[in-house]
């Protein structure tokens, strides 16, 4: 229920940390478009910008608990958008289909939406169960929540954001109790790279590994209904690429091959294949310790830098604001990380919790690739920066996510908002179920 109780427990703490990243990532798309032809762009973020919070403030009148309890029903739409992508509503765009074009109405790209539903899926099924983890079906239907948007995704051909539903699926069900054991078990199939070189050397390796796995079932007493099927799991995929490593290579999209073999070679083809990532070092170092100045910087302005808007904002604004500005930008951020966390563990219920650790995982899966990506550390992806990056269904969903945590905050009771986060999950006392009158 809302009421004038409820709104002086909204917490403008996170929502103004997001405005303030928000205005930044404005602040940056100008100056870097200061004077060119795409000048008009910071004023369409600007836009977006607005409508996420009208779009933030919509959600808080919307009690999370209700979302809860029709999270099948979400879910079952954000897998509808990801299928409309696959009609002629979604025109190509850069190699992927991952966007729907309806008349004169503005793109949508539908596995932005489908990140946060997924979130709210794992929430309704994980929160109805406190450390109940008993066989292969605990963990295997949670994983198909998370596999069936990932692999639909990955098919449009947006391989970035795909691999985004890993970490988020992983991340909420470990906060919902699922033994290490079993997310060492889920992370295993992984193994099957070593099957890439056929030397002796990494024969032994794998099949040394694997009988660590055994043993490790073995001494803290995995159920044998989790542990086997994984092992035959990484058997098959282990043989699947030792046998048709270059099979699979052949098929592997082109653009994600270029950018794995651009992250192995750094110096390889710095004016084709590597030539956004060695523009963005550029950018970065120029910026120096101060920076250039909003304005002032050439990357973005004069085109050196083809995807300063998107993918590589982060590089355009270290050479606007140089080292100082990056370091809090990132502070900006760990502050944003840190209270969604605190406001997990200060929830009234476990989906609430498990909601906001998903919007959590959200939020730091992009901000760690992206830029471990526009410095090198990690492979090209295309991963937007949240809150900064150019795009209206990416910040429309950035400001429903933090709308979700201020929801959850503000229906939670004071006194377990004095938890700390660093507490662990083991402290948790959370109810497990949800009551309508509470």
């Amino acid at each position: 229920m809302w009421n004038s109780k409820t709104l002086f427990s909204v917490d403008f703490i996170v929502i103004a940390l997001a405005m303030t990243l928000a205005a930044m990532g404005v602040a940056a798309i100008w100056g870097a478009t200061l004077g060119g032809e795409e000048s008009y762009l910071w004023g369409v973020q600007l836009k977006w910008v607005l409508l996420g919070i009208l779009s933030l403030i919509a959600v808080l009148f919307v009690d999370y608990r209700s979302l809860v309890r029709w999270a099948p029903f979400i879910y079952a739409l954000g897998l509808f958008g990801l299928l409309l992508c696959f009609t002629p509503l979604a025109p190509e765009i850069k190699g992927a289909r991952s966007w729907i074009k309806i008349g004169g109405l503005p793109q949508i790209q539908p596995s932005e939406f489908a990140k946060l539903t997924t979130v709210i899926m794992l929430a309704w099924l994980l929160g109805r169960r406190k450390d109940n983890w008993n066989g292969f079906l605990d963990i295997f239907w949670p994983l198909l929540i998370g596999v069936v948007p990932s692999l639909l995704t990955a098919k449009q051909g947006d391989m970035g954001t795909a691999l985004v539903f890993a970490p988020i699926t992983m991340i909420v069900m470990f906060v919902a109790g699922a033994p290490y054991t079993y997310i060492l078990f889920m992370f295993s199939p992984l193994l099957c790279l070593l099957g890439v070189n056929h030397d002796v050397l990494y024969v032994f390796l794998w099949i040394g590994l694997m009988c660590s796995l055994i043993l490790i079932a073995l001494i803290f007493r995995v159920k044998w209904s989790i542990w086997i099927p994984f092992i035959l799991l990484n058997i098959f995929c282990y043989v699947l690429v030792y046998e048709y490593a270059q099979e699979l290579w052949d098929h592997f999209p082109n653009h994600a091959k270029s950018r794995l073999v651009g992250y192995w070679e750094p110096d390889y083809d710095i004016k084709g294949t590597n030539y956004n990532i060695y523009q963005s070092k550029i950018a970065l170092g120029s910026g120096g310790f101060w920076g250039k100045g909003l304005g002032s910087g050439t990357q973005g302005r004069m085109g050196f830098l083809p995807e300063f808007k998107h993918d590589f904002v982060f590089s355009v604004m270290g050479e606007q604001v140089g080292f100082l500005g990056g370091v809090i930008i990132v502070g900006v951020f760990l502050l944003l990380l840190l209270r969604g966390l605190d406001t997990a563990l200060g929830s009234k219920t476990m989906q609430g919790s498990l909601m906001a650790t998903g919007v959590v995982a959200i939020f730091f899966t992009h901000i760690m690739v992206n830029i471990g990506m526009v410095s090198g550390l990690l492979p090209v992806t295309g991963l937007p920066l949240s809150f900064i990056s150019y795009g209206g269904s990416f910040m429309l969903c950035n400001m429903i996510a933090v709308g979700l945590l201020a929801n959850i905050r503000m229906r939670s009771p004071s006194e377990m908002m004095e938890n700390s986060f660093l507490n662990g999950r083991a402290l948790m006392d959370i109810p497990t179920r949800i009551d309508d009158d509470f």
